[in-house]
């Protein structure tokens, strides 16, 4: 079985690696649209999510440093949903974790929460379509 590898696994995976040396954590990125679409071909889930780095200063308030703040949009392709719960105001990602699948399915992808929504589920395919830049 191979180990997943965002270069080789993910479509345009280099426009986030460009921006963040390698591929994220996800950790306290947040989930601001989820789309499920049945078709035309295969069933898919889109993600739009708020991603950015912690430097691991804190500044004079007491706040984390953080910066590389983007939204990405990751689409997953030929997906069979497991599970997906809570999506609400705010959807905090713990960990964003894909996998080699089963033989049926190339990846299984796990979305743990801090709060709000979580899921599971196996695809097919995975690509990055946009990165771009995000200023709240």
């Amino acid at each position: 079985m191979n180990t997943f590898d965002p270069d080789r696994d993910i479509e345009n995976a280099k426009a986030l690696t460009s921006v963040f040396g390698v591929w994220p954590s996800f950790h306290d990125a947040e989930i601001i649209e989820l789309v499920l679409r049945r078709g035309p071909v295969v069933p898919s889930l889109e993600c739009l999510i708020h991603v950015f780095e912690s430097t691991g200063e804190v500044d004079q308030k007491g706040y984390h440093v953080l910066k590389n703040h983007v939204l990405v949009r990751l689409q997953f392709a030929d997906i069979r949903l497991h599970d997906l719960a809570d999506f609400n105001h705010q959807n905090v990602i713990y960990e964003l974790v894909i996998s080699s699948g089963s033989k049926a399915e190339r990846f299984s992808v796990a979305i743990s929460t801090s709060f709000g929504c979580e899921a599971h589920f196996d695809c097919n395919a995975i690509a990055v379509v946009s990165v771009e830049s995000f200023t709240e």
